[in-house]
């Protein structure tokens, strides 16, 4: 039997509705965080699961939560893989760096990270503060695991970056009068999730011998940019759906498209 990949998806944790509030520069600025409402990494992690390929770590800033998150896993039916949790926050040095000794510690090397954790600002008052939480949670954070665990990555025999990126991203949609993905609302998320793509091609660039790719989830039904039900109302897909685009990246089903994101119609547009 072959040996399980051994894949971390940050910023996991189980179906669940939460506000969180940050403070920072004396203002508090409240934001929901992945996981929220079947979120994409929880139905990511059960996607791959279904097979007995790959071992799952949960990597969540919530310990209970993360545990939870793999407790549920667990007890699905049709649940071939194995899961582990581990704290992490990737806006956190320390976090990181306790990530990175515990799963050398564990496993020795990781075959895949999945770039997931991020916010999304509910309140956006202060332009200058929400980007710079934004920014550092959504690209320096994953920037910031991604140097930590290339070391693990490169001893694997078959490395995989991946980064959860958006459509809302894209330079072409957002001029495109008539694309859906385009607005003036949720700057900070536009913004990042645009540099998220260079971050993704530079690795790219770098790292010949690591596929790095990019994987959009696409329109989904999440309590992270709203509430749920009025967003299936508006066409949003369920998020087990854009789930299986990222978990068709990780198996290596786009390996022939690399340094580009992939969405729900193909190659996203610069």
């Amino acid at each position: 039997m072959a040996p399980q990949s051994i894949v971390l998806i940050s910023g996991t944790s189980l179906p669940f509705f939460s506000k969180i509030g940050i403070v920072y520069m004396n203002k508090t600025y409240h934001h929901q965080i992945p996981g929220a409402n079947r979120g994409l990494g929880y139905e990511t992690a059960k996607n791959l699961l279904l097979s007995g390929n790959y071992h799952i770590i949960i990597g969540s800033r919530d310990c209970s939560k993360g545990d939870a998150a793999a407790d549920s896993l667990r007890t699905l039916p049709g649940i071939h893989g194995t899961v582990s949790t581990i704290q992490l926050d990737v806006t956190d040095d320390q976090s990181v760096d306790d990530a990175k000794a515990r799963i050398e510690s564990d496993f020795g090397h990781l075959d895949v990270l999945v770039n997931n954790a991020g916010i999304y600002l509910l309140n956006q008052e202060a332009v200058r503060d929400a980007l710079r939480l934004t920014l550092e949670t959504n690209v320096t954070g994953a920037a910031s695991l991604t140097e930590a665990l290339l070391p693990l990555l490169l001893k694997s025999t078959n490395p995989r970056l991946v980064f959860v990126s958006s459509s809302n991203g894209s330079m072409t949609y957002n001029l495109d009068p008539n694309s859906p993905h385009g607005g003036t609302h949720a700057t900070e998320h536009r913004v990042a999730k645009a540099a998220l793509n260079m971050l993704l091609v530079q690795y790219h660039m770098k790292l010949k011998s690591v596929k790095v790719l990019g994987a959009d989830p696409g329109f989904c039904a999440t309590d992270v940019i709203g509430d749920a039900d009025a967003l299936r109302r508006m066409g949003a897909t369920e998020p087990e759906v854009g789930a299986q685009i990222i978990a068709s990246v990780v198996e290596g089903e786009k390996d022939d498209q690399p340094g580009r994101v992939h969405g729900p119609q193909g190659i996203v547009p610069w």
